[in-house]
Order: C-alpha cells, then structure tokens, then sequence
C-alpha cells in the first residue's frame, strides 16, 4: 500500500503540472477523459502506451523513488518532453493505481482481479488455458471461439460441430446430465448464431434445419422435463426465420419448402408455420403457401368417423390456415366447407350449427343440431348442455318462446348454475311468459333439500347450496340465514352470506363456523386461511359487546384445538392472549 501512496504521490496532479505546463496538463486530462491512451504497460520501472491523436503516438514513462520522467515521439516532445501525450498516459496509470487500491479492500473477487492485473500477458494466458483445459464445457466454448476468431469455422466445420454438440441414443434422464448435454450444444449454437450473417443464406438455412433435426432426434432418447433445450430452440428457431428472410427464393419455392417443414417429422420444433414467417413469404409467398395447402385439402376425402388422433390432427392443421383466410374474406361457404370436411364429433357439429346462425343460415341449424345429438358420447354429457343451449336459440329465432323456456328449464334442472336460473328468468319476462319460474325453481330445490344425491361421486350441486346462491343473488339474506343455520352449506358461500350481513352479531356465528371448519381440516394453509378469516371478522366489530364476544370466541378456539399447535401459534401472533 505505502509503494501505491508513494508512486501515486509521484504522479499528483501538482508534479505532472511542473513537468508539462498548464496548458499541456489541461490537455493531457482531455486525451485521458476521453479515452485516447490505449493498451499501456508497465515492466519494471517503464511505462509504454499509445496515444490517439491527430496520430497514434507512442509514450515512454520512466518512474522510480527518484520521480517521474518521460518522453514521446510527437513533434511536441521529440522523445524528450513531457507533452500532453505523456501526462495522458500518466493519468491512466494513476487511475489503475486507484483502481488496484479499491480491489485490495474489496472481497475474495476483488482480490483476486487485483492479482490478475499485475500478471503479464503471457502469466494470465498460461493460468486461463490451464483452467479451460480442465473444464470440457469451457474448452469446447474457447475452442469454438478461437476457431471463429482464426478463420477456421467454415461452413462444414460448423457442421461437424453441430454433429458433436447433439450426440444421439444417449437415454439421459438425470437433471445434471441433461444440463450438461445442452449446456456444451449452446455453445455451438450461439456460435452458429454468431456466424450465421457470414454464411451464404442456404448454407445457413441447411445448418439451421439440421441442427433441429440433430436436436430433434436426441431428445427422443433425453428427458428434458427440465427444460435446458429452450435456449437451443429458441435461438434456433429465431436463426430459421431469420435465414428464410435473406434467401430471396421465388415465391413458390419457398412455400413448397415450408410446407415441407410444416408436415414433416420434426414440425413442433418450428416456429408456427405460415404465421412465424409471413415477413419472409410477403404477400405472393403466403397466397403460393395456401394454393398449396388447398390443393392438398382438395385431394382428402372427408375425415372419417373413425380417424384416429393423428389424422383428425392433420386435417385440422391443414384446415387452420384456410380457415383463417376463409373468414378473413367473409367466405361464409367455403368456411362452412372446410369445418364440414373435418367434422366428426358432436362438437365439431355443434361449432357448425352456431357458425350458421352467425352467418343467419337458420335453415341449416336443425340438420347440424340433429348431427350433433347422433354423434353425443354420453362420457361428455357437457356437449349435450350445450346442443340444448343451442336449440333453444333456434327456437327463440321462431318465435318459439314456450318452448325454449321449457328447455332452459331442463338445462337449470342438470345443472343448477345460477347462469342458467337468470338465463330462465329472463327469458320468462323477456317474453311475458305465464309460468312464474322463479318459484318453480324455488319449490323444485326445496322439495330436494333433504334428498341424498343419487351419485355421490357427481360433481353436481347440491340442493341447498344452489338455493342458497340464488338467495345471495337475490340478496334474501334473511332467507339465506335461515336456510344454512341447521344444515351444511358450501364454505365458500357462507362466507359470501357473513359478508352480505354486515351485522357482526349475525356473522360472527357464521364466521367462527368457518374457522372450526378450517382447522378440522389439519393443515398449515387451512389455519392461515381459518386466521384471516378471523381478522376479517375482527375489522367488522363496532360495539364492545362485540368484541367482548369475540374475545370470549378466541378463548374457545384456543382450548378446543389446543393441540393443533401451529394454529394456536399463529392465533397468538395475530390476538395475543
């Protein structure tokens, strides 16, 4: 440190003054800001650098405990002044000296960078190619970067090393393995990246495409759940669009290779094919990419009923795109025909029946509905809520309101959703009707209420849960209170009820029921949840009688689940005792 203090002291902005005058000084600490001293040394007592000015001039320092000397080879010094070049390069000398201070007292890192900087060139280049050698990764990255830098990396020895980096038939399934695997295959393909404006564009293209195909193949042996092969196939895929912008193939060539691509073996690993490149197939490339797609669905035969996951894939793949354009032009008939070619499921038909009632094709509806109903798959019983759904727009579109009333009311019976019962009701008095269905709905799940589901395994409503979220609705909280005070009710929905009341005497039963609840059910989430629950009721106290009872209520909870420790823990943290 003393031999810093000292040399800094050597080169004081008062001493190199002395040495080069004011006005040389002034603008030598203009060159120095500006960073015109470039790659200065230093070797025992001398210091070199280089100097851009009007010239690059070539300093020499002399520094030692006699003082500061120097000269350079600019017409001002002639090798023997201290010109504006020498204090310049002063300045940036000292400021490593600060700089090599500042890394003394730092942490490890800060040290070791300190060590660093005072190696010689020829110390740092043996102690880094000694770590690299000793590291696989970071040889092959070095290597790659020095053949790049040496003029070694053509274009078939970029494929070599793609090759290398995606080996095959590996069945790698640990995490670390993986990571490494794809940890040495981004190094290549950040190099290709690097290299890829330098290559002729197809050769770039044929490297990009074999890359993913070399990818594409070795995860079929690599679990990758991990996801270390996103970087790989982003950049690759980036790379691909990039390369097809700069070929400047005709039209239809480009769209026959695409389309190649886009139902070949290894289409996912793409981006989406025409939208990922609509830039590179301009207007007249995407118009060739679609004749052609249409051209190819023209020579399918309907999907078949029986088609398999992959043939319906195919179909639907193909069809997307026409779709697109279909409607984009409002092509209502060819839109129809392309949805009809593919149809084979009560959903497909069902997309085709509302499809024609978008496009006022009502005289079509029934023959799709009833297509719908004779391809229903009773697993999925959703579809035919939704068929029904359907029916009963066709039916209000004639003028049938009865009768779409009455389906409503069929859909509200397997459902019980409160959006079918205000569907119901507002058909009802939309059109005036004389079936007060309101207290049809009301009687049907009182009648229910005590009634054990005929599957218990079903996921649908139960009776006094519907009615009481019809009550919520229709805000009948007095109703809602008395219908949940003797039998069990959904959790979610008396907390909605204790909410509505706004009267803490009426919700702190309510409230300390949820709690109870929460806590039976034994498990960390549960008694946070059960907490809040208790600080939202703590917010609504107003009179002292409540929070006496509320007190009185904590008292309760902390003796009848004295065991469940974390909730007592926690209870206390939030209402200390």
């Amino acid at each position: 440190m003393a031999i810093v203090q000292d040399e800094a002291a050597l080169i004081s902005d008062r001493q190199l003054i002395l040495l080069a005058g004011e006005a040389a000084f002034g603008r030598g600490v203009a060159y120095f800001r500006q960073g015109q001293v470039l790659g200065w040394s230093r070797k025992g007592e001398t210091i070199t650098a280089e100097v851009e000015g009007g010239e690059c001039y070539h300093v020499t320092l002399t520094l030692n405990k006699r003082g500061l000397d120097g000269g350079c080879d600019c017409p001002a010094s002639e090798g023997i002044d201290f010109c504006k070049h020498c204090v310049a390069v002063a300045l940036a000398y000292r400021a490593e000296l600060g700089e090599q201070e500042r890394l003394r007292e730092g942490d490890e890192i800060d040290r070791v960078r300190a060590y660093l900087q005072q190696l010689d060139k020829n110390s740092l280049v043996d102690a880094l190619a000694e770590l690299i050698e000793e590291d696989p990764v970071s040889l092959h990255l070095w290597s790659l970067r020095a053949d790049a830098v040496l003029g070694v990396l053509d274009h078939k020895a970029l494929k070599k090393r793609i090759t290398a980096a995606f080996p095959i038939n590996r069945d790698l399934y640990r995490y670390g393995q993986v990571q490494t695997f794809f940890a040495k295959a981004e190094a290549v393909v950040d190099q290709l990246a690097e290299q890829a404006l330098r290559l002729p564009p197809e050769k770039c293209l044929a490297l990009v495409e074999y890359a993913i195909s070399r990818m594409a193949r070795a995860l079929e042996t690599i679990d990758d759940s991990g996801g270390y092969r996103f970087h790989c196939e982003a950049t690759l895929q980036m790379l691909h669009v990039q390369s097809t912008q700069r070929l400047g193939w005709p039209a239809e060539k480009l769209a026959n290779h695409l389309y190649g691509i886009a139902f070949g073996d290894h289409y996912d690993f793409y981006p989406e094919i025409p939208g990922a490149y609509t830039e590179a197939l301009g207007s007249e490339g995407m118009e060739a990419y679609l004749v052609l797609l249409q051209q190819v669905w023209d020579a399918l035969p309907n999907l078949p009923a029986e088609a398999g996951w992959s043939e319906k894939f195919r179909y639907r793949r193909l069809r997307e795109p026409l779709l697109t354009r279909a409607e984009a032009r409002g092509d209502f008939a060819a839109t129809l025909a392309l949805h009809q070619k593919s149809a084979t499921s009560s959903q497909d038909y069902l997309e085709i029946a509302e499809l024609c009632m978008t496009h006022d094709a009502w005289d079509q509806v029934e023959l799709w509905l009833a297509r719908a109903a004779k391809a229903e798959d009773k697993r999925y019983p959703h579809w035919r809520r939704e068929r029904e759904r359907l029916w009963i727009r066709l039916l209000l579109h004639r003028g049938e309101t009865e009768a779409a009333a009455e389906r409503q009311w069929q859909i509200y019976q397997k459902t019980q959703q409160l959006d079918d019962y205000r569907h119901l009701l507002a058909l009802a008095e939309e059109h005036g009707l004389a079936t007060d269905y309101r207290q049809q709905v009301h009687d049907w799940l009182t009648e229910r209420l005590d009634q054990v589901p005929q599957n218990p395994w079903a996921f649908a409503p139960q009776a006094i849960n519907s009615l009481l979220e019809i009550y919520l609705f229709e805000h009948r909280l007095d109703d809602a209170l008395t219908l949940s005070a003797d039998r069990p009710v959904n959790g979610g929905l008396l907390l909605k009820l204790a909410q509505a009341l706004g009267d803490p005497d009426k919700s702190l039963p309510l409230y300390l029921r949820l709690v109870r609840s929460e806590v039976r059910n034994t498990d960390n989430k549960s008694y946070r949840l059960a907490i809040a629950q208790l600080e939202e009721l703590h917010g609504t106290l107003d009179t002292v009688a409540q929070q006496q009872a509320f007190a009185t209520a904590l008292i309760e909870l902390r003796v009848e689940f004295r065991q469940k420790r974390n909730f007592i823990k926690w209870l206390n943290e939030a209402f200390p005792p």
